[in-house]
């Protein structure tokens, strides 16, 4: 097959979408299909084994309120003659800015079997940002999006059942997976991190491994780690990520916690595996990469059941999962208790990984690329609404 994807967030960008997609581009390009994949660029190369002339980087600009999204610029003309250069089978948009947009209508004239998925509550992220008002008219914007693909992809149950009673529709499970091989918790760098933060090999290290930014709840998960602090003066927090509330937290938490910026590959594979738990408060996940890649490396999970991550841990087998209307003391007891019951946290860091390792991108990937296949064998003409019909 030739699969064109286009996305407005890739490689070098750290986050759970380019995660997916990355995975996705290799196990395409392993299967022998030909893949082009069209970006924002980023100043550098984008995908190994990718070829070149099938790499097309659109000029774009930094979002000042979310400095890690480049929103692309038009005109996008040469996007749309690098599509019709490359002639796919079929085209996956996996965001729905103004390039998803441009390509969706451009796949829509020319008839190229066009599905999409749905990663990010952007709809749930205006409250964060100061622009709430505007959440119907994202949400019915998105809802006309993804209805004009032939299918949408999406990480979770939870997600489903929150889309389909606002009317999206053909929505089609596609979970996340994790490479077992990689996030472990045997890593050989566990204790060069640890030393290198300034921390014992006994010391109580709680996780967190995402964006600081509002949308992921951070206030809520900063007051738990402060109570947590305050309750065991030993224990320690390390801070994988960055956003605009870095500087807060930085000075809420003080001297007990680390925040060492993004990592990528082996590196944050290391600073997983230098924790003993995982701490999350986010409620507008659609699924959680980065809870999966913690069991992965055998750390329990506390956080909010919420959205994906309810599916993804196992309420006292894999870690403990909150109500996310119950106050940051909550998050607080639950850390506490572990750090203070070392045979159950150990117990269930055992079974996060075994969960885990049960979770191959291989498997997922496949039936993904399976869904491909059938679309374009099918060459079934979906009923498809005017381009013109706009939201």
């Amino acid at each position: 097959m030739r699969v064109t994807i286009v996305t407005e967030t890739y490689f070098p960008q750290v986050n759970g979408v380019s995660r997916t997609l990355g995975e996705l581009v290799r196990h395409l390009l392993a299967a022998g299909d030909e893949v082009q994949l069209i970006h924002p660029n980023y100043g550098q190369q984008a995908a190994e084994g990718v070829a070149p002339q099938d790499r097309h980087a659109v000029r774009s600009v930094v979002l000042p309120f979310y400095k890690e999204l480049h929103l692309p610029l038009p005109p996008f003309g040469g996007v749309r003659r690098a599509i019709q250069r490359f002639r796919p089978d079929i085209l996956h948009i996996a965001t729905e800015a103004t390039l998803g947009l441009a390509a969706l209508r451009f796949a829509l004239r020319r008839r190229i079997p066009v599905v999409s998925s749905f990663h990010t509550n952007f709809d749930q992220y205006s409250r964060h940002y100061r622009v709430g008002w505007a959440r119907g008219v994202i949400e019915g914007y998105l809802r006309w999006f993804h209805n004009r693909t032939r299918e949408t992809y999406v990480p979770s149950r939870a997600t489903i059942a929150q889309l389909e009673p606002i009317g999206f529709e053909r929505l089609v499970l596609w979970q996340r997976g994790v490479d077992a091989s990689m996030f472990h918790p045997d890593r050989p760098g566990r204790s060069a991190v640890r030393k290198a933060l300034g921390w014992g090999e006994d010391d109580p290290v709680i996780a967190y491994v995402s964006r600081i930014a509002p949308e992921k709840n951070v206030d809520h998960l900063a007051e738990a780690l402060a109570k947590v602090i305050a309750r065991r003066p030993d224990a320690r927090i390390l801070m994988v990520g960055d956003g605009p509330s870095r500087l807060a937290l930085e000075r809420r938490l003080g001297a007990s916690a680390r925040f060492v910026g993004y990592k990528t590959g082996a590196d944050v594979a290391d600073h997983y595996a230098a924790a003993d738990l995982f701490a999350f408060a986010s409620k507008t996940e659609t699924f959680g990469n980065v809870v999966l890649e913690a069991m992965a490396s055998g750390l329990p999970v506390v956080a909010l059941r919420a959205g994906g991550v309810g599916e993804t841990v196992r309420p006292g087998q894999t870690g403990i999962l909150i109500d996310p209307d119950q106050p940051p003391d909550r998050m607080a007891d639950a850390l506490v208790g572990l750090i203070e019951h070392p045979v159950e946290r150990r117990r269930m860091a055992g079974e996060a990984r075994l969960y885990a390792e049960g979770q191959s991108w291989e498997a997922i990937m496949g039936g993904l690329r399976d869904r491909y296949r059938t679309i374009v064998d099918s060459r079934c003409v979906a009923p498809e609404p005017a381009v013109s019909n706009r939201p």
